[in-house]
């Protein structure tokens, strides 16, 4: 079994399993919200290359993502994103710039466990959805749109109605165009702040 798969494999039970030991936990410092606005800002890394060979593959670049969550309970919440990532391929030919800018829409499920922290809250989470991602090659009319899933991790302080966070999560679709066929894994890594309502 890859190691991928076997990670795919410990997130989705891990996914399963936690409302059951959520709803244990006590979290009145987060209960009553109902909504939660995020804007980040961090970095882009593709996790897989392009060719078999190794010799092409993507260069580190930005990220940049809003969302807002809307929580049916203390724990369990649905979330809708929106993601703007620019990076560029290394070592292929390719006609034009060999830049890229890359927009994911997503929805998705957020699972958190809220922990009092002195005088806010620690929130750590996991979350994971599926949505599309418009591809865009800088200075060309080429822009083609993928299925992405996604599934990811994070951890948030909170101090009252405004928070803190950094997460990390990665997008996986499929390339197929300039030659290459490959699933790739879009790992961005980024920080931010929240508001809850």
């Amino acid at each position: 079994m890859s190691s991928r798969l076997r990670s795919t494999l410990t997130v989705a039970v891990a996914l399963a399993v936690a409302p059951a030991a959520l709803r244990a936990q006590g979290t009145s410092r987060v209960s009553g919200e109902r909504l939660t606005a995020a804007a980040a800002f961090g970095g882009l890394s593709g996790a897989a290359n392009l060719n078999d060979a190794g010799t092409a593959d993507w260069r580190l670049g930005w990220a940049a993502s809003v969302n807002a969550t809307y929580w049916i309970n203390s724990v369990i919440g649905l979330r809708a994103s929106g993601n703007w990532a620019q990076d560029s391929i290394r070592s292929a030919t390719l006609v034009g710039r060999g830049k890229f800018n890359k927009f994911a829409y997503d929805a998705g499920l957020v699972l958190r466990y809220p922990v009092a922290a002195g005088t806010g809250t620690l929130i750590p989470y996991l979350f994971g959805g599926a949505g599309a991602i418009s591809v865009h090659q800088l200075d060309s009319d080429s822009t083609w749109t993928k299925f992405a899933g996604n599934v990811g991790a994070g951890l948030e302080y909170r101090f009252g109605r405004f928070g803190v966070r950094a997460e990390g999560r990665d997008y996986v679709y499929k390339f197929d165009r300039y030659g290459f066929d490959k699933t790739l894994h879009d790992v961005a890594w980024q920080g931010g702040v929240t508001v809850s309502f």
